[in-house]
């Protein structure tokens, strides 16, 4: 069984929130309601965020010397969970893009919540527990307003 290390798990969050902003940002590049555009583009913002904290976190923790040990076995990262099948082309609606933007969330949310779990180190732990704790609030915002969009359809 492959383990993998703090590093890896650091590298990998990164990568996710990298992978995300790049969505967002694609989508915005080619969507052409201009709502949807600028607020694809402030998803963008708030994923550079989270990657800008977790790159803070891996300097923090170099420079402690000290890297975390994990409590368990990391079998999988779930790169295959995590990317969406969703595309949001020109045409896409301010509803696709809060549906797009719900089943990222979830994702990244089982992400942190299973990293938290992972590490021993405390300012780690907390970095994971909060990237969640905001992902969980970025869900609620776009339930909130896909809710909000259906009650003007019915």
């Amino acid at each position: 069984m492959e383990e993998y290390t703090f590093s890896e798990i650091i590298s990998y969050a990164k990568i996710a929130e990298d992978n995300a902003k790049q969505f967002y940002l694609n989508a915005a590049k080619t969507a052409e309601q201009r709502n949807v555009k600028e607020y694809l583009e402030s998803l963008a913002e708030e994923e550079q965020g989270h990657s800008d904290r977790l790159e803070a976190l891996r300097k923090n923790i170099e420079k402690s010397g000290k890297l975390p040990s994990l409590h368990q076995d990391i079998h999988s990262l779930g790169y295959a969970d995590f990317i969406a099948p969703s595309k949001l082309d020109a045409d896409a609606t301010y509803k696709d893009v809060l549906e797009v933007a719900m089943a990222n969330e979830k994702e990244a949310i089982k992400n942190y919540e299973s990293f938290s779990r992972y590490v021993d180190n405390e300012e780690a732990k907390k970095l994971f527990d909060l990237l969640a704790e905001e992902e969980r609030k970025h869900l609620k915002r776009f339930e909130e307003e896909y809710d909000d969009l259906q009650d003007q359809y019915y």
